[in-house]
């Protein structure tokens, strides 16, 4: 078991597909508005309260922006130890440092880490941070890449990543 679960948000926690046009021209007004239309995968919201009870420390890893990431969490209520958004780091994922904070913030060695992403790029951080990779390929919009990345574990359901967790499905 992990003592600690570092995941991506988009696509991995919460199915925010249809916000991506409007993320790509910036419209950040009319995303934040959206935010209720989101949902989480089926499983997530579980995952996370089981983690939680569990004393895993979590983390969310993601590129966007700390107002946006802060705004999903606050939306569904969902609590993590440590939050790495884009303008934390100055480089960003598929450069290891956005893993490697969440680390130093968790105080935690790669070792005891696991991280969870639905593209290549999440994959690619966390090998070169050290840390064990997960690929979520049920919000994955990257399919081809995110097997070729060559994660450790390949899960097609959140209740596949809880048997990589050893959590009770």
């Amino acid at each position: 078991m992990y003592g600690s679960v570092i995941l991506d948000l988009d696509q991995t926690l919460v199915d925010s597909q249809r916000l991506e046009p409007l993320r790509r021209r910036r419209r950040w007004r009319e995303v934040y508005s959206r935010i209720p239309t989101l949902s989480p995968f089926k499983g997530v919201p579980e995952l996370l309260s089981d983690l939680h009870d569990d004393e895993i420390l979590t983390a969310v890893v993601t590129s966007s922006p700390s107002s946006y990431c802060h705004r999903v969490l606050d939306h569904f209520g969902w609590q993590f130890d440590v939050t790495v958004c884009y303008h934390d780091t100055q480089e960003h994922k598929p450069d290891p440092e956005p893993i490697r904070l969440a680390l130093d913030r968790l105080d935690v060695v790669s070792g005891d880490a696991i991280s969870v992403g639905d593209a290549a790029r999440d994959t690619l951080a966390a090998r070169a941070a050290g840390v064990s990779t997960v690929g979520a390929f049920w919000g994955t919009m990257e399919r081809t890449e995110l097997r070729l990345s060559n994660p450790c574990f390949s899960c097609e359901t959140v209740r596949d990543l809880r048997r990589v967790l050893g959590l009770a499905c």
